[in-house]
């Protein structure tokens, strides 16, 4: 009989050093460092995305990450990395004395570390929209104070509201996040590593389309001021 239930995630090993030689020490901290794309870059460390496309050309946003980092194809995938994995995590049971061989302090204190960047920058993008009732309820919702996560009931009964009423006051708070203005930045917060939040392509795929405007637009008014500037 074994002891333990172990989640092993896949990622990309050779990438994850690159980026830590870098003097990162999560992959949010070096997307906001070189304005890349954070959902998509996790998806391509975790094999989620294929680095290539049909034609087995290099998919641009992996063009622009082995440029920033300075690796070729081969230094930064396997043969089999390229082809993208079905599943990027799985299930092993082991006994304690195995267990104990898996754990490393120094990746156990670099996890918190990452854990602390998601939660600062999950809070931030909470904040814009939501008031505090609805951040706290949140929060308790799903495990963002560290804890566990928390039913409708229990939230009820710390709110003194009924259950029903907890569970129409997260829904608002939700459908508040699910808004492009605020998704790109809940996406891009990295909470998808470290909290079991599921994100729907179609919210990711409309946040990044109003991130992209948004760029867009900040790029108009900076050629708009050099126009200014120069007449």
């Amino acid at each position: 009989m074994k002891d333990y239930r172990v989640k092993i995630t896949i990622r990309n090993e050779r990438l994850l050093s690159a980026i830590e030689e870098k003097g990162f020490v999560s992959v949010n901290q070096f997307c906001i460092a070189y304005n890349l794309p954070y959902q998509q870059i996790t998806e391509v460390i975790n094999g989620k995305q294929k680095p290539i496309d049909k034609s087995n050309n290099i998919i641009k946003v992996v063009e622009n990450l082995l440029e920033i980092l300075q690796l070729s194809v081969d230094e930064a995938f396997t043969k089999r990395q390229l082809q993208g994995f079905h599943k990027s995590g799985y299930e092993l049971k082991v006994k304690e004395k195995d267990l104990l061989t898996l754990v490393n302090p120094a990746q156990n204190q670099e996890r918190k570390l990452i854990e602390e960047d998601v939660k600062k920058n999950l809070m931030e993008a909470i904040n814009i929209r939501l008031n505090k009732r609805e951040k706290e309820m949140i929060k308790l919702r799903y495990g963002f104070d560290g804890g566990k996560e928390h039913t409708y009931g229990e939230i009820g009964l710390i709110f003194g509201v009924t259950v029903e009423r907890a569970r129409q006051i997260i829904k608002r708070a939700e459908r508040r996040l699910k808004h492009p203005s605020v998704a790109h930045k809940v996406i891009n917060s990295g909470l998808v590593d470290i909290f079991p939040v599921n994100l729907d392509e179609r919210q990711i795929q409309m946040a990044n389309s109003f991130l992209e405007q948004k760029k867009d637009e900040n790029i108009n008014v900076e050629q708009m001021k050099r126009r200014l500037d120069w007449g």
